[in-house]
Order: C-alpha cells, then sequence, then structure tokens
C-alpha cells in the first residue's frame, strides 16, 4: 500500500462518523477478497466519500481491474473524485453520478458492494443481478447495524436459488452472496 493511500485513509477515519464510513476491518476485508478471488471488475453502489473505493482501487492495482463507483449526491462525489486523486488511485476508478438503478453500467462484474439506502438493496440487486459474472460475489454492509431496515433482503438472498448467502459479523455486519 502507498503512502499516498495510507494517508488518504487515516485522514477520511477521522470523519467517519459524518460521512458513514464502513470500519476499517471492511476495507480490509473487501480488499483481501478481491486479491483472493482475482477480481477484475467491481461495482460499488454508494460511493460516499470514497473510503470503500479507496481499499477496492488498491487491491485492484494488484489484479489489474477497474471499480466503478455509483454515487447520487453532489458533494459526496465531489469530495470522493478529490479523495481518489489525493490517494492515486483515479487509474483504476470510474465514478458514476446517479441514482444507482437508473445509471447505465458498462460492464460485467466480479463483486458487486452495496453500500448506500438500506431501503433499495432489494431493487439494487435486482438491477444488477444481471451483470454479474456467474461465481460472482455480492457484499451488502450493514448486514448486523441495520437489521430491520434490511429485513427485505436478507429474505430476498436467503431465498434466492440462485444464490449462497451468509451473514459475516465483521464491522456493521457483512451479508455476502455468492452467484451459484
Amino acid at each position: 500500500m502507498t503512502e499516498a493511500i495510507k494517508k488518504t485513509l487515516q485522514t477520511l477515519e477521522k470523519t467517519g462518523k459524518t460521512y458513514w464510513i464502513i470500519p476499517r476491518e471492511t476495507g480490509l476485508f473487501l480488499n483481501k477478497l478481491i486479491r483472493k478471488h482475482d477480481c477484475k471488475t467491481v461495482l460499488e453502489v454508494g460511493t460516499s466519500i470514497g473510503y470503500s473505493g479507496i481499499w477496492i482501487a488498491e487491491a485492484l492495482s494488484h489484479t489489474g481491474g477497474k471499480l466503478y463507483t455509483v454515487e447520487s449526491h453532489d458533494e459526496r462525489f465531489e469530495k470522493a473524485k478529490k479523495h481518489f486523486e489525493h490517494a492515486g488511485v483515479t487509474d483504476y476508478i470510474t465514478q458514476l453520478k446517479g441514482h444507482a438503478p437508473d445509471v447505465p453500467i458498462p460492464d460485467m462484474f466480479d463483486l458487486l458492494f452495496l453500500d448506500a439506502t438500506k431501503a433499495e438493496y432489494v431493487s439494487y440487486i435486482k438491477t444488477f443481478l444481471f451483470h454479474m459474472k456467474k461465481g460472482g460475489i455480492i457484499v451488502a454492509d450493514n448486514a448486523l447495524s441495520h437489521r430491520e431496515e434490511l429485513k427485505a433482503y436478507e429474505e430476498y438472498i436467503f431465498s434466492a436459488k440462485h444464490l449462497k448467502s451468509e451473514c459475516i459479523d465483521l464491522g456493521t455486519g457483512l451479508f455476502m452472496s455468492t452467484i451459484i
């Protein structure tokens, strides 16, 4: 990990509560998951200020991959852009502006990371499932911290015959599903 990435992550960790960034252990988990599965294309729904995107892009710099990250909020979109520049990871990232289900998606993905409006997780997975490669992984944040809000999502992934899902007690909790 470069010094620019380390410094940017440390700076963003100080503003975590203001902008709802993922916990550091979740960033590390995503980074290792991407490397382990040699992911080449990742879609992130909910860029916020770019913290998770930096973790993802750092892993993709080792796999030769690309992150497509979607954010609808103007201020967060611009802050993320600056943070990606400071971290030196812009070569690995394409930012997409808009409401996730309405944004044209340019690729098929190895990994989908959901960390946006919790009530829309089912909509996100139904929209983007058709952009996932067989064996692709879907990681949804806040499985434990927002359990009630994610009840419909949890029911969907655990009843879907084309998904193998589990809940991981890490950070704020993660639902992880593999397309079978």
